[in-house]
This record gives C-alpha cells, structure tokens and sequence, in this order.
C-alpha cells in the first residue's frame, strides 16, 4: 500500500522571535515536504509557519474542486499568521514559490525577502490544460508506464517524494495504486493560470530574492529561475542558486541540507530595520 497523503500545518520556532518564514507547498504537495526547512529555520530563531492550501488533502476530488484563488488566499491566509513579528520572509517550493513571489509583489511593505525553489514560471502544453478542461476531468500520470524498467521506477519515486527503493514495484496491488493515481485537468488549468498571473506581477517586487534551482529538474523546467531573474527586475539583492543534485522537490532531495543553509543564510543577512 502507498502512504497516504495528509495536509496540515505547522508551527515552529521561538514565539518571540524577530523574525518569521512562511513556508508554502508546491501543487499536489502538503506542508510536511516543507518541515524539514521549518526545523533547519526554528533552529536559527525563526518563527515559522507552515501552510496548508485549500485542496491539497491527498484526495485528487477535493483538489479539482479547488482554484488559483483559493490557493492565493490560503497564502494570504498564512501570512496573516505571521502578522505580529517585524520582519516576514515568504518561502515556497515549485508553486508555492509562485504564491511567495506574488505576497512579496501585492505586500511591498510586508515582505522582507523571498526564497522561491524549483519555482516554475510556466509549463509545456498548458494550453492544452485549457482546451481539454471542458471534455477530460483526469489525467492518469503512471498508467502507461513500464513498472519494470528502473527509470520508471526513479520517475514514480520522485513523483511521489519516496525514497529510492521503499516502493515494492513487484506487489500487483501496489501497482494498480499507481496506475490510479490521476491529476484534475482543471487544477492543471489553474495552475497555468496562477503562473500567467504571477509572471505579470514578478516586476512589482521590490525585496531581496534567493532562487534555488535544480540543472536536473525534470518538473519544473530550469529555464524559468533564468526567467524570474529577468523578470523580477527591481528584487534587489538577487540571486540563483544551482543545485547540481536534486530533482524538483529540493527541500526532501539528496541536496535538502543545501537547500536549508542556502535559505537559513538568506533568512539571517537581510537586516531587521528599525523603523521607530
């Protein structure tokens, strides 16, 4: 049997900490694969608050019934959270590093830095989302893949942020688990239009910005950090981090302890101004 996906979240770190992370999931993510950076972070004195978006309970249902908006608001949701300490840094994985990006653009004054990882900024064929959202409600990932062969096998276990090995691919009832596994079409055409979106506000943002990226990120194509940089043109300091390692959930990949001292770091030399 494959684990079954949860989604709440967390709070961690000192409550009287001078500063604070909000940390958002990625699309079909939870807040568990951002736990790991909440606890590198608490360990530095920061308060952190780990978000659940609206949808993302592990049921695909529940993700269909759910849209870009409602995303949005649950990060808006959770930095209000975050409303009684000086300084807010926002962290997302993949498109939680789209909804980071749009707080820091809509909340200028708020936003202290941002740290966006594996961060698309669009997607192949999403017009195709589109078009296909009137006649196809699922699309079934792993249905027609070869279960046998050991790059399906590494492909599925990446997917499915387990560890290389835990999944017993020769079980027939593990199998046709995997081969249920199935994405809304419509979520898919939302996230398009969260990216859309996002993309036309990167200018607006005006606070200091660490991209992470994998060269390896077969999910989230490499070229968008390249595209964040250009377009995210008044974020000062700036700066792209390459990971040389990882696949596209870096916060859980063989480089996560990277990811974690690249983020600490970036968190602890933004300065906290006193505005009295």
């Amino acid at each position: 049997m494959l684990p079954r996906k949860e989604n709440q979240p967390f709070t961690l770190g000192p409550v009287d900490a001078q500063k604070a992370c909000l940390l958002i999931h990625g699309f079909t993510g939870t807040a568990s694969e951002m736990r790991g950076l909440g606890e590198s972070l608490a360990e530095r004195g920061v308060r952190v608050y780990g978000v659940a978006l609206t949808g993302h309970s592990g049921e695909p249902e529940e993700l269909a019934k759910s849209n870009h908006r409602q995303w949005l608001a649950s990060a808006e949701a959770g930095l209000a959270q975050l409303a009684g300490y000086p300084q807010v840094f926002a962290c997302g994985l993949s498109m939680g590093g789209m909804l980071s990006l749009m707080l820091a653009a809509r909340h200028p004054g708020r936003i202290a830095g941002v740290a966006a990882m594996a961060t698309p900024t669009r997607f192949a064929r999403s017009w195709q989302a589109h078009l296909a959202r009137p006649f196809l409600k699922w699309l079934y990932l792993f249905n027609n893949l070869d279960f046998s062969h050991p790059q399906a096998q590494r492909m599925i276990e990446n997917s499915l942020n387990a560890e290389q090995g835990t999944i017993d691919f020769s079980n027939p009832q593990v199998v046709a688990e995997i081969k249920g596994i199935r994405l809304s079409v419509p979520a898919i055409s939302e996230l398009a239009r969260l990216l859309a979106q996002g993309r036309r506000e990167l200018s607006k943002i005006r606070c200091p910005l660490l991209i992470i990226h994998s060269k390896l990120d077969k999910t989230a194509n490499p070229a968008s950090a390249n595209e964040i940089m250009r377009l995210a043109k008044h974020a000062h300091p700036k700066k792209l981090y390459w990971l040389e390692k990882s696949d596209h959930v870096v916060t859980l990949g063989p480089e996560r302890e990277e990811v974690f001292r690249l983020v600490g770091e970036f968190v602890e030399q933004v300065e906290l101004v006193d505005e009295r």
